[in-house]
């Protein structure tokens, strides 16, 4: 009774440290603001600022509908993501902590931390000893491309879906080890809260099958155990089906070498994690050899094991299997590259599905290898405070308001594009000059395969910048460029320039451009709000309260009630 005592206490002190340390390293973060896309997912999402979320979420496009007329449904569509269960998480943090950041940052942490904790009774129920689990759990913890997703409050995505793909695994051993079938059936549950939280999670059946594979040594057994997840996987497709629409099969002309790129990144960057950058540069993954040869020598390898085991060396199954759960891992965020939605071709949140295996896989093979646990984790400790001391300055970056982060950024040439793009615009108020050289060798880079983007993004920046500082000539310049490159406009290019209209006094002019927009999309937040704008920019309080008053009616939430209380005064005492 004592030893079993002093075991629990033991397995108590290892989750109360794992928890102490992932608090330790994230802490920083909470002082941090809403940044870059949480804006758009959070912020100023209407869908969960305002009240009839719950009827809407399971639904809808992640980041939610921000308009309701066909036009801007079918831009929605357009974004090909759906992750409701992430966006039901930020529906939560919102109703507990209002729009406080450091609540939304809180809930990161916690869920890597539990995530953490589960990771360590996945490996105890794989049989390894509590300080052996501890280990992978500690490395997992402190794995440095996390900080992306911790720090990052958009970077909950993998988070989410994680924590309950890592309770469908524990499940699945749970029963490996006490063949209840309704263990099994609870696994097929949490995967399909895996996918609602992130797709990515798509391919974990497979590795579940091979484990039961490995336990059993039927594999058509194994694939019939398998089968239970099925319906969970139709039930997210189907869901999804309907939120999005059909598949899309345009791709965006990514080569298949572009594709051994990626999983060479992927491969050598979960070797050697450390000197990172604080965003990933897509064209240098896909220009530089090294990484191609590496992805090369990756899938070599895998193929070299299958065929072992195919010619039944049953020794080699752990390895195969160790690869295969990498490569089923990785696969999803490697093939992105060719969908036209991606924005961030490449990126660290990217790893932390594989990094769980990479990580489990290496330290087993470390101690057939060494055959000594302690040197193990002598090692792990030592691996750890090299972790600990990549992650944490990355992490605290991300405890600073938006434009402290884009500064703090020290080498903007190592980072990508748009990242470079953002840093550039956070100076334009600061040193406009630097802003313009940032800005020049962006637009310098054309074999950028993202140029023509961010070139777009930085004349429509330019062009409002010079509108609202009335150098009107300058902004001209970046109109005419716009309007040089590509015969039909964003929204926000269509309402700055008629902004820029309006500031010289030829209001008739900037309107058409207002009534064609409102045409276009009648139902659209983004569209009232700087339809609003406009008439605020030529005092006309009683038409801006007119929009002001149809978006509230859409989008009732409390930031447009406040905006509508503002306007209202100011009708109140014009009149």
């Amino acid at each position: 009774m004592k030893a079993k005592q002093s075991g629990s206490l033991y397995e108590i002190i290892i989750v109360l440290s794992l928890l102490t340390i992932n608090f330790a390293v994230f802490m920083p973060t909470l002082n941090g603001d809403f940044i870059w896309d949480d804006k758009y997912f959070i912020s100023d999402n209407q869908l969960i600022l305002g009240p009839n979320f719950l009827k809407h979420f399971l639904l809808s496009p992640y980041g939610g509908p921000s308009g309701f007329d066909e036009n801007s449904l079918l831009l929605g569509r357009a974004i090909n993501f759906y992750r409701p269960l992430t966006a039901l998480s930020y529906w939560l943090d919102y109703k507990l902590w209002d729009l406080n950041p450091a609540g939304f940052h809180l809930t990161n942490i916690i869920i890597h931390s539990v995530s953490a904790v589960i990771l360590y009774f996945i490996f105890r129920l794989l049989g390894w000893n509590s300080l052996l689990a501890f280990l992978p759990s500690l490395l997992f913890s402190l794995f440095p491309p996390h900080f992306e997703n911790v720090s990052w409050i958009s970077g909950r995505t993998d988070l989410i879906s994680f924590f309950f793909a890592s309770l469908s695994a524990l499940f699945a051993l749970f029963y490996l080890k006490k063949q209840k079938f309704f263990a099994i059936l609870i696994s097929s549950f949490f995967y399909l809260l895996s996918l609602l939280g992130k797709e990515v999670a798509v391919m974990l059946p497979f590795i579940f099958v091979a484990f039961i594979c490995l336990h059993e040594k039927n594999i058509w057994k194994a694939g019939y155990k398998g089968l239970v997840y099925l319906p969970a996987f139709f039930i997210w497709f189907l869901l999804r089906r309907h939120a999005l629409g059909p598949v899309n099969l345009e791709t965006t002309g990514k080569t298949i070498g572009d594709f051994m790129s990626t999983l060479g990144f992927y491969v050598s960057r979960t070797i050697f994690p450390f000197n990172m950058s604080i965003t990933v540069d897509s064209q240098y993954v896909f220009d530089n050899k090294f990484y191609f040869f590496t992805g090369g020598f990756f899938l070599l390898a895998l193929l070299l094991a299958s065929i072992q085991v195919y010619f039944n060396k049953k020794n080699w199954f752990p390895l195969l299997l160790w690869l295969s759960s990498y490569f089923l891992l990785i696969l999803p965020s490697v093939i992105i590259i060719f969908f036209p939605s991606t924005v961030s071709f490449v990126a660290w949140r990217f790893l932390y599905y594989p990094s769980a295996v990479a990580i489990g896989g290496g330290l087993y093979f470390l101690r057939k290898l060494l055959k000594k646990d302690l040197i193990v984790s002598v090692l792990v400790v030592i691996l750890a405070c090299f972790y600990a001391g990549e992650i944490y300055p990355r992490a605290a970056l991300f405890g600073n308001d938006e434009k402290g982060f884009w500064l703090g950024i020290k080498n903007s040439e190592r980072e990508d594009i748009l990242a470079r793009y953002n840093i550039g615009f956070q100076y334009l108020s600061l040193d406009e000059k630097k802003a313009l050289e940032i800005f020049q060798r962006i637009l310098n880079d054309r074999h950028h395969h993202m140029h023509e983007a961010c070139e777009i993004r930085i004349y429509e920046e330019l062009a409002k910048y010079y509108t609202f500082k009335k150098e009107f000539d300058k902004a001209r310049t970046y109109f005419d460029l716009l309007f040089q490159k590509r015969p039909i406009q964003s929204q926000h290019t269509y309402f700055n320039y008629a902004y820029f209209l309006a500031l010289q006094g030829e209001r008739e002019k900037g309107e058409k451009y207002i009534k064609e927009m409102l045409r276009l999309f009648p139902q659209n937040h983004l569209v009232l709000i700087h339809t609003v704008n406009f008439y605020l920019l030529l005092n006309d309080y009683k038409s801006a309260f007119e929009y002001i008053k149809k978006d509230y009616e859409l989008f009732p939430n409390p930031k447009t009630k406040r905006f509508l209380s503002e306007i209202e005064k100011l009708v109140e005492n014009k009149n």
